[in-house]
């Protein structure tokens, strides 16, 4: 069995739907290396690692080779199975023989159309409709994204299946700070939420703890930054390495994630991998991540963002949610979750 896999954002994506891509085909790539090939414009000669890479012949046609001219190099490789990890499929696979799995993380263009200029919004609403249209199978990695998909699109609801992101193992063990802070993990823009986060931060009247903030910028950043220098206990990092978000989540007390919608939120996961409990919204798949170990507001609501701030500042508190951490990551275990991925292509192998 071979199976392709649409490899744009293991290789351009720092976050989100980039670590997803790495998660898994990293740990397939570990179980069943002989029948991975990525596709993508990288050639294999800029690649340092041992994964395969096709790429397009000619750098003149890559912006239509993914979408597009992919195809005749699927039916070269002799792909069984290809599947698109971004929500999208190459036009004209439903004409090969080609079986067919997209991941759709989420409908967000759908449900915060505003967020976007229209020719985004009709390129991504395209693309959407074709693939959950012509999918074999398609993943979601949160039951919200599956009743959004079948809202939205009509789709057969027997073609969907749910398989959330994993967590591998637990990371560097918790170290107390010299200085208490709550850490937010957050891209800087308006669906995240940031600026009701601090508004609602600056009714907690105490000097003990301090808020960080960190993550990318965006469409909100300016914002941010202007409501941060009004409280000095409020510190911002953009753009940060992976060795020092890890030791931001390996330091800090508890962690926060306010945004207003989520395919997943894999940063509620992470904070667990750190053995961290975290406050995060009451709504979209939040509570799908975070079931019982983990605190709920209104994101909408002021007052109910503080509650959920002071409630874990209580260490007694705090200690109980903690405790429920490791009996939730089990549900998000790598292992078992990649084994459901290679029965996926299994069992897809012997439909007609």
């Amino acid at each position: 069995m071979r199976i392709g896999f649409d490899a744009k954002r293991y290789f351009n994506n720092v976050t989100g739907l980039g670590n997803y891509s790495r998660w898994l085909i990293d740990n397939l790539n570990n179980q069943i290396p002989q029948s991975i090939r990525l596709f993508h414009t990288k050639h294999q000669k800029e690649y340092k690692g041992d994964l395969t890479i096709i790429s397009p012949k000619y750098s003149l046609f890559k912006a239509l080779w993914r979408s597009w001219l992919i195809i005749r190099d699927l039916r070269k490789e002799k792909i069984d199975i290809y599947h698109g990890l971004s929500n999208e499929l190459p036009f004209g696979i439903h004409k090969t023989r080609v079986k067919t799995v997209v991941t759709i993380h989420d409908l967000i263009n759908k449900r915060y159309p505003e967020n976007y200029a229209p020719i985004d919004r009709w390129i991504y609403d395209v693309k959407l409709r074709y693939a959950q249209k012509h999918a074999d199978l398609i993943i979601t990695v949160s039951e919200q994204t599956k009743k959004d998909i079948i809202q939205y699109y009509k789709t057969d609801k027997s073609k969907i299946k749910v398989i959330p992101i994993g967590i591998s193992k637990q990371k560097t063990p918790s170290i107390k700070p010299s200085k208490p802070y709550i850490l937010c993990v957050s891209s800087f823009t308006k669906r995240k939420n940031i600026s009701s986060l601090l508004k609602a931060f600056k009714t907690i009247e105490s000097e003990d703890i301090t808020l960080k903030v960190v993550g990318s910028q965006g469409d909100t950043s300016d914002e941010i930054v202007h409501l941060a220098k009004k409280d000095s206990r409020v510190k911002l990092q953009f753009n940060v390495s992976n060795e020092e978000l890890n030791e931001l989540y390996s330091k800090c007390q508890f962690c926060i994630y306010p945004s207003l919608f989520e395919g997943f939120g894999i940063p509620i996961l992470e904070a667990f991998s750190f053995g961290k409990t975290i406050a995060t919204s009451n709504i979209s798949s939040m509570p799908e991540v975070g079931k019982d170990a983990a605190i709920y507001f209104d994101p909408k609501d002021h007052h109910s963002i503080s509650q959920g701030i002071l409630q874990l500042m209580d260490h007694n508190i705090r200690e109980e949610y903690e405790k429920k951490i490791p009996k939730t990551l089990q549900l998000f275990n790598s292992d078992k979750l990649i084994n459901d991925y290679k029965s996926t292509y299994n069992e897809l192998m012997t439909t007609i």
